[in-house]
């Protein structure tokens, strides 16, 4: 039947997929099975049609086990293509239709490893040019800096090489390199800023972002009255609501939008404040990193820790996005400005 060759791609084809598909799996549980190992927490497993991600929560801790987390991907993916051309040049009896598979399989799953093994950070190769670099300069930052580079050039290279292939060897080969180019680009470059943060954070405590509550909203103030003389004076997205001399509450920006505008002067900030008890609160002695995994992990608006002293238990400051944001502008000035 002339539709038996199209029939046979087609199945190839899938199988193909499939197989590749489940080795991107095993990649990517070989990675997040290691770095639990490593005491490090996996948030997710992402699969995508030509790779995947495992989303682990922070850094690797040591050179070591950066480099172990980032080798065994590419190995699975190399043990899996071997495996599968094995299959192959096997003297047994299979289906040609499966011999192919395996040809095809193996090959796919070998490219897919040599591929992850580029020095382009932040894919596996680039990490383990990382790790290379972070051992021999015991300075992760300087590191990720110089691997962050080769990961933007190793980019660019794909695309000029897109754009060569479009006019030679087709048009879709060029624009997925192209693609592929810029995904390695912008990666390299947000991977190195994620790490620029981490480290900043790690270096900095919860003193060093704390907003202080220097001022205060008394509870019978209407909703008018709080925006004329406390939100739009002073441009702040939330205030601590007083009462009798103490911090009761917190009332924000975005809750008073809610209610229409000629309603606001029928309420107070005490009706729509959230209570203190609503909130989490967190010691003084926290890390930057530490404070930044417990924002991550709200979930209610606003998304504000409250700061107590830790010996006596007395509510000295409240951090938001906006002050982590704002402390790590001023950390990374103030590491600039020391490197030059």
């Amino acid at each position: 039947m002339p539709e038996a060759p199209l029939i046979d791609l087609i199945f190839v084809g899938l199988i193909n997929g499939l197989i590749l598909l489940f080795s991107i799996l095993i990649h990517e549980l070989s990675h997040s099975l290691v770095a639990q190992k490593y005491g490090l927490k996996v948030k997710e497993i992402e699969l995508y049609l030509f790779g995947g991600v495992s989303k682990i929560e922070e850094e690797p801790r040591t050179p070591k086990s950066e480099m172990i987390i980032s080798i065994v991907g590419p190995l699975s993916s190399l043990v899996i293509g071997l495996g599968l051309l094995a299959l192959f040049f096997l003297p047994i009896n299979i289906p040609s239709i499966m011999s192919v598979t395996f040809l095809y399989s193996g090959i796919s799953n070998i490219g897919l490893s040599i591929f992850n093994l580029f020095p382009a950070f932040p894919i596996d190769g680039g990490r383990i040019l990382r790790a290379f670099l972070w051992k021999r300069r015991n300075d992760l930052l300087s590191a990720t800096k110089t691997a962050s580079k080769i990961g933007t050039f190793i980019g660019y290279g794909f695309m000029i090489y897109g754009v060569f292939q479009m006019f030679t060897a087709g048009l879709l080969s060029g624009i997925w390199l192209i693609l592929m180019g810029s995904f390695l680009n912008s990666s390299a470059k947000q991977s190195y800023v994620q790490t620029k943060n981490d480290v900043i954070l790690s270096n900095i405590g919860v003193k060093d972002i704390l907003s202080v509550p220097y001022m205060g909203i008394p509870i019978n103030t209407s909703l008018n009255a709080a925006l004329s003389k406390f939100f739009i004076p002073y441009k702040k997205s939330y205030f601590p609501v007083i009462q009798n001399d103490e911090i009761v509450g917190i009332i924000h920006f975005q809750e008073i939008r809610k209610i229409p505008l000629w309603q606001r002067s029928e309420y107070n900030v005490g009706y729509l404040m959230r209570k203190l008890s609503e909130f989490q609160f967190i010691n003084d002695d926290l890390s930057g990193k530490e404070v930044l995994k417990k924002l991550n992990n709200l979930k209610k608006d606003p998304l504000l820790l409250i700061v107590e002293e830790k010996d006596s238990k007395e509510l000295i400051g409240f951090v938001g996005r906006s002050d982590l944001l704002s402390s790590l502008e001023f950390w990374s000035l103030q590491k600039n400005n020391k490197q030059n």
